[in-house]
């Protein structure tokens, strides 16, 4: 090999050694320095910006309070379910005021249904109804409920305007729609209807936080405002321990983990199951009917719905057994509404739950006793 192919390998080599180094080492480092200092410019700016914060530091915190404050106050407003209770307390009210000549007739509750999510983000926060709302509450969420109390009423015309103030003023926020009024033929009596929309926020613990004062209302039946003469005290001996061993419909909650189901709700006598393994709180719903002197249940878990004939025994009876919690990845719950308009009470008996609080009974209808 004479010189000059030397030369030209030796060239070769050394063009070779130096493309090495810079695509091997020196651009990478340059890449880095780059990036290095991007990120240390960016860390320059949070800190400016955190520092210029901290200056106003106690004010911030100061705010954020206050608006804490504020959130509490208006979330106080709100009752924290809307059960039968409510109802009572609402309207007993009106007839222990003797300033109020307004004489509820009869009076009905609509299911209730769920209608945004404070906490929640776009489509989340715009729930229409409770059974399209599974797994739209979390732990950091407030759930927004609304329903309809619809009275018959009669009294005169002073005691209408009572009324309509009674409702302005009542702790809890409603709003009074669909009013109907007609002369009851003396000139000084009216009768009429009118529609009550009442709203709830449940969530983070506002589960029975409502103080209700009951004592002094008469509780011989089961429902004060529907018929029947059934004592309210028919499981009371036992606080309903009796039905769980006999019962008509069952809901059954476990870890969503174990071998079961995590959600279970059928009837004793057979039918069609509905389950669930959804590592949350659920809307249950169980509602009992009679036609042409069948009677019919219809239960739900989430949007998973089915009907059934069935033959109660000698009572009308819904178990709901729960479990322990098994860790704290266990979430799974059950918000529960029931409805009974059959010409039997219903007894619920809630099993084994004084520690897990899986469930939450958020709505009742009709002649219903429940049991913890």
């Amino acid at each position: 090999m004479n010189e000059t192919y030397k030369k030209i390998i030796l060239g070769g080599l050394s063009v070779a050694i130096v493309a090495g180094t810079y695509f091997l080492g020196v651009k990478p480092l340059s890449e880095d320095t780059k990036a290095i200092k991007s990120e240390t410019q960016t860390l320059k700016t949070t800190l400016a910006d955190l520092q210029a914060k901290e200056v106003n530091r106690q004010q911030y915190l100061d705010d954020t309070a206050e608006n804490y404050a504020m959130f509490d106050e208006k979330l106080s407003e709100f009752p924290s379910n809307l059960n039968q209770e409510y109802q009572i307390e609402f309207v007993q009210a009106v007839r222990d005021n003797e300033n109020i000549n307004y004489n509820v007739t009869s009076q009905g509750m609509a299911q209730e249904t769920a209608f945004y999510v404070l906490g929640g983000a776009g489509a989340e926060a715009n729930v229409v109804e409770t059974s399209e709302t599974d797994g739209a509450v979390t732990s950091d969420n407030y759930e927004c409920y609304t329903s309809t109390m619809t009275f018959a009423y009669e009294g005169d015309y002073k005691g209408i305007k009572s009324f309509v103030d009674y409702v302005a003023a009542y702790p809890y926020r409603m709003t009074i729609d669909n009013v109907s009024v007609s002369n009851g033929g003396d000139g000084d009596m009216f009768t009429g209807s009118m529609s009550v929309n009442i709203y709830c926020i449940t969530g983070k613990g506002r589960e029975e936080n409502m103080q209700l004062e009951l004592d002094d209302i008469e509780t011989g039946v089961d429902n004060l405002f529907a018929g029947g003469n059934s004592s309210i005290s028919k499981f009371a001996e036992d606080n309903g321990a009796s039905i769980v061993n006999d019962y008509d419909i069952v809901l059954m909650l476990n870890p969503t983990t174990s071998d079961t189901s995590g959600k279970a709700l059928s009837l004793k006598s057979g039918g069609t199951s509905v389950t669930s393994n959804r590592n949350e709180s659920e809307a249950v719903s169980i509602s009992v009917s009679k036609k042409d002197g069948q009677y019919i249940a219809e239960y739900a878990i989430g949007s998973d719905k089915q009907t059934q004939e069935f033959e109660p025994g000698e009572d009308l009876t819904i178990l709901i057994q729960s479990s322990d919690i098994k860790d704290a990845s266990d979430l799974n719950g059950a918000r529960v509404s029931l409805e009974n308009t059959t010409d039997m009470p219903l007894y619920v008996k809630i099993a084994s739950d004084d520690t897990a609080q899986r469930v939450k009974i958020v709505s009742r209808a009709g002649s219903i006793s429940v049991y913890k």
